[in-house]
């Protein structure tokens, strides 16, 4: 995280910059030019040499993300987008999933670490299942998002985030063709605690399923 706030200090010394440890010093979100940084997002992964973390870089004007880039380093799968631009995965021109309904999905979740929150999650898990393929928990937001947005997964599902762990997955999935709501079907944004992201059809299907039952 030093590393990277250093050579944006540099590059663009106007330009504020969020992250975990500067919540706190950083006010008003949504205002300006503001960088948002996870230095390794999956710790518990990486601190147990489980290969699926990423570092993850996203700017944001106004609170908007305009560009995300999620860094793979085992594998070197580099996912960006930018707005307007579309979505890249190694370079190469990348998409949404063409999973129609859910139970055609592989879907990706997240639990987090607000435990009652998350057994509320599993419980709705358990009432979905099995109208869908699978279900895996990445253990990182960063690729859950990437994943979603590149067809790997055909959504993805989690309660509660930061900005830093989804800011670059929301331009990636819009820019790869799919979309990316709220629990409530409200367009997502840095200051929304969860999201269901991905194909149109399978996040559409979910945000039904799931209205009126208690996973908040």
């Amino acid at each position: 995280e030093e590393a990277a706030m250093n050579i944006l200090r540099v590059e663009y010394p106007d330009h504020r910059v969020l992250s975990e440890e500067t919540m706190a010093s950083v006010p008003d979100w949504d205002r300006g030019w503001l960088w948002v940084i996870d230095p390794i997002d999956g710790t518990s992964n990486f601190a147990r040499g489980i290969p699926t973390f990423a570092f993850n870089i996203a700017l944001c004007l106004d609170g908007e993300p305009v560009l995300g880039l999620t860094y793979q380093p085992v594998t070197e799968d580099e996912f960006f987008a930018q707005r307007g631009e579309g979505l890249w995965v190694n370079g190469v021109r990348a998409h949404v999933s063409t999973a129609a309904t859910l139970a055609d999905a592989l879907m990706g979740i997240g639990l987090g670490y607000d435990y009652i929150r998350a057994k509320k999650a599993l419980h709705l898990l358990a009432d979905l299942w099995p109208g869908v393929q699978m279900i895996q928990n990445m253990g990182s937001a960063a690729l859950g998002l990437a994943y979603a947005a590149s067809g790997r997964f055909d959504l993805y599902v989690h309660h509660l985030l930061a900005p830093w762990d989804m800011a670059a997955g929301i331009v990636q999935v819009r820019e790869g063709g799919g979309i990316a709501i709220d629990r409530e079907g409200r367009p997502v944004t840095i200051f929304s605690q969860g999201l269901i992201a991905g194909a149109p059809g399978p996040v559409d299907e979910f945000l039904r399923f799931s209205m009126g039952r208690e996973w908040k």
